[in-house]
């Protein structure tokens, strides 16, 4: 059960304000259990570094994961499920909310989702970014991460557009090939700064937290 594996919870704004972004990712790994946080290893460096180049101020975005709790062995496909495996382990699907790839979320996880979508009616950033496949299958309900990344897409749990782009361990795995991946990445995320600075339009920079688009 979800309440079995270790948990993390969302990164709220640090002056409670209404969030300018929110950044979304898959669950939590070692050390984002360890601070009860979200991206705080190696992966949310290379995050820090980004929204730092591209004039974001992590500390008025809400930063949160699909999943609160971190799955067995780092594996993200523990949440999910074929039907034919579900059926092997008497493990029930939560079908509405559609296939991530060929598999369902499995309904023991489910609940993560609603929490996410009330958490994101709630605090109404402006913009939504979706970091990796999971979180795009999440808020959007669509498939295909490497198509669809710095695209302006429909969101299924709040009112605010979605921007994805690639999750940053797999920009950190890229960089050993070269720096184009976060390249994009800076790229997709200066993107929604700028959408999000228009969707704030006649707020000041600093009552945002956020730069002027650049």
């Amino acid at each position: 059960m979800a309440h079995d594996l270790p948990f993390a919870d969302y990164s709220y704004p640090a002056d409670g304000a209404s969030p300018i972004l929110a950044l979304i990712g898959e669950a939590p790994g070692a050390d984002e259990i360890k601070l009860g946080r979200p991206f705080v290893g190696r992966a949310g460096q290379l995050l820090d570094r980004a929204l730092a180049a591209t004039g974001i101020d992590r500390e008025r975005c809400l930063i949160a994961n699909v999943f609160r709790y971190r799955p067995p062995d780092n594996k993200i496909g523990h949440f999910f499920a074929s039907r034919r495996r579900a059926a092997s382990d008497g493990g029930a699907l939560a079908e509405d909310w559609g296939r991530l790839g060929a598999e369902f979320c499995r309904a023991a996880y489910s609940s993560e989702i609603e929490a996410l979508r009330e958490t994101l009616r709630r605090w109404a950033p402006k913009v939504i970014v979706a970091l990796g496949r999971t979180p795009l299958w999440a808020v959007t309900g669509l498939n295909g991460i490497t198509a669809l990344r710095g695209q302006i897409l429909s969101n299924r749990l709040s009112d605010a557009p979605v921007i994805a782009t690639f999750h940053p361990s797999f920009v950190m795995r890229q960089n050993s090939i070269g720096p184009d991946t976060e390249a994009t990445f800076r790229a997709d995320l200066n993107r929604a700064k700028n959408l999000a600075y228009q969707a704030a339009s006649g707020a000041s920079s600093s009552s945002a937290g956020i730069g002027a688009p650049g």
